[in-house]
């Protein structure tokens, strides 16, 4: 055996423990922390499809949502984009419930294909949801 073995043996672990599910846990985690220490709010970015049209764009106000959140401001948060909210708490707490199971040492649930496809289509059904309330309230002002 070259090299020993052992290091082939823990990237093989560390692969195992560190897949999808653990990377977007972390991307998750990394948005928790930019929305709460960084002020992204003070960045000079523009949304490009509300300045083509004059109306917000589906994930418009998501941005405001997260800092909000990440500040226990719940209000603000689902006043600037309640799909941006809900977005933001879900990306959280499945990025906890994520780190929780590879603290125990438990395997990845199982999403059957239906789940998986039912979850895409609620996600995307809150995306347009969201959108016509936007777009709504913007015409409203």
């Amino acid at each position: 055996m070259r090299g020993g073995g052992r290091p082939a043996v823990l990237a093989g672990t560390l692969a195992r423990a560190f897949g999808h599910a653990e990377v977007f846990a972390a991307i998750g985690l990394l948005s928790l922390a930019a929305a709460r220490f960084l002020p992204v709010l003070s960045l000079p970015l523009v949304c490009p499809a509300r300045v083509l049209t004059g109306l917000p764009c589906p994930t418009c106000g998501m941005t405001h949502a997260f800092v909000a959140l990440a500040h226990g401001d719940v209000g603000a948060a689902v006043s600037a984009s309640p799909a941006g909210a809900l977005l933001a708490a879900l990306a959280w707490l499945l990025s906890a419930a994520d780190l929780a199971r590879l603290a125990l040492g438990a395997p990845l649930p199982a999403v059957p294909a239906r789940a998986a496809r039912l979850a895409v289509a609620a996600g995307v059904a809150a995306l347009v949801v969201n959108w016509a309330w936007m777009i709504a309230r913007e015409l409203a002002r």
